[in-house]
C-alpha cells in the first residue's frame, strides 16, 4: 500500500512490485543499477527510432548485438489523461525516490536524452512496468 512505506530510497516487497504480481517467478521491477546498466553508454547504444508506428528507444548490447530491447514512449498517466505519448518514456524501478516517499525513481528518455531519476512523480501516477529477471 501506499502508506506501507515510510523510509526514501527504500527497495519494494516483491508483494508490492507490479512486475512480480503480475508475471510471478523471478519476474521484478527492474532497481535503479540494472536501469543504469541499460542507459550507461560503455554497455548499450541508444537510438530513438519508430516501431511498428510506435516511437521509443532501442537499447542494444555493445558486447552482443542480438541483444536488444525496444522500450516505448508512452509518457504518463495524470489525473486520468495520458501526457507526452510517443515523446517521453519512462519506466518504474522498484526503488522510492531518495528525497520523497512518495515518489519512485524511474528511466526517463525523449528524443535527446536518457536518464533516471524522480521527476516529480508520485508511485500512484500511471508509468508503464517493464518486468526483467535477474
Amino acid at each position: 500500500t501506499f502508506t506501507k512505506y515510510t523510509t526514501t530510497g527504500a527497495t519494494l516487497e516483491l508483494e508490492d512490485d507490479a512486475a512480480h504480481v503480475h508475471m510471478g517467478g523471478n519476474w521484478h521491477m527492474p532497481t535503479p543499477s540494472q536501469i543504469n546498466e541499460l542507459i550507461n553508454t560503455a554497455n548499450t547504444t541508444s537510438t530513438w527510432t519508430t516501431q511498428d508506428g510506435v516511437n521509443g528507444r532501442l537499447f542494444t548490447s555493445k558486447k552482443d548485438s542480438s541483444k536488444a530491447i525496444f522500450i516505448p514512449a508512452a509518457g504518463s498517466a495524470m489525473n486520468g489523461l495520458v501526457n507526452n505519448s510517443g515523446d517521453v518514456g519512462r519506466v518504474w524501478s522498484s526503488t522510492l525516490s531518495s528525497g520523497y516517499v512518495g515518489g519512485g525513481l524511474n528511466l526517463y528518455f525523449d528524443l535527446g536524452s536518457i536518464s533516471m531519476g524522480y521527476g516529480g512523480l508520485n508511485r500512484y501516477n500511471g508509468v508503464p512496468v517493464r518486468g526483467v529477471i535477474g
